[in-house]
């Protein structure tokens, strides 16, 4: 890929919060910082040595109008929601959960160590998909294909990679990938013209468009059509998403996205009432 094709909007770090019933979490994307990157409105790192981080959990509570998905990298969360759905994730497992017209669902840590590393990830639906019925879907490692060439590994939670596509459902067309990289060894990517796209260092360091990327920075691409990535560590770890834009109005509202303010309240207005479950 020659330079002039490659550009990023922006190199940045996430932000210290807490959320949940106490839980330390770097946010990086959903934060004063980044809003969005459409179609994804939120991104959380929840990774401690330290049990006093994150064994408040994050009890029922309420979503509308987006997917949830939790990416467990290691250790175990207990999730629960309203309509009867649930189970255990485990080191490798993904939740991908549909909110659509509403549910409420818990997310409880289940202390098997004193470490756990995950990711939450919001996707907003499109203005046509707000309101569809919820839906769970529960990825063991087994059903998350892997691709290993050239000293890269790619695990396909959603999407396609060189001709293997991951097992999960989409409304919006994401490519979500675990990739690992080694020390002088690339990752390339092709997408389409419209996606959005981004990577997440989690491990180690890379290079991307002749810039340094540190871990625990975000790089933004800039209407790429082929991404590289450069390992410059040994054993360096990115989160790589890409999805369609639905390039329409964000009304945010706490656990709710929708389009318009007045979504939000009415949102707001079934929740109190109990009919959002």
């Amino acid at each position: 890929m020659t330079k002039k094709n490659c550009s990023l909007k922006r190199v940045m770090r996430g932000q210290s919060v807490t959320d949940g019933a106490g839980v330390n979490l770097t946010r990086i994307i959903g934060s004063y910082n980044l809003d969005n990157i459409d179609p994804f409105v939120l991104l959380d790192e929840l990774r401690s040595d330290n049990p006093d981080d994150f064994i408040a959990g994050f009890p029922m509570h309420p979503h509308r109008g987006i997917e949830t998905i939790t990416y467990m990298i290691h250790g175990n969360f207990r999730h629960r929601d309203s309509r009867g759905g649930g189970g255990l994730l485990t080191t490798g497992c993904v939740q991908w959960m549909t909110a659509g017209k509403g549910i409420q669902h818990s997310e409880m840590p289940e202390k098997t160590d004193n470490r756990l590393w995950g990711y939450q990830l919001w996707i907003n639906l499109p203005k046509k998909h707000k309101m569809v019925e919820p839906r769970y879907q529960h990825l063991s490692p087994d059903m998350i294909p892997e691709v290993r060439k050239d000293g890269i590994s790619v695990k396909v939670i959603s999407g396609e990679y060189d001709g293997v596509k991951g097992c999960a459902s989409n409304w919006v067309k994401t490519h979500y990938f675990d990739v690992r990289i080694s020390a002088g060894a690339v990752f390339e990517c092709q997408l389409e013209p419209a996606m959005n796209s981004f990577c997440y260092v989690h491990s180690g360091e890379v290079s991307v468009c002749d810039t340094k990327v540190e871990q625990n920075s975000l790089a933004e691409f800039d209407n790429n059509t082929i991404v590289e990535i450069n390992g410059t560590s040994e054993n360096s770890g990115i989160l790589f998403l890409a999805g369609i834009p639905n390039n329409e109005p964000i009304a945010r509202g706490g656990p709710f996205v929708m389009n318009t303010e007045e979504e939000i309240r009415q949102a707001f207005e079934d929740y109190r009432k109990g009919v959002l479950f």
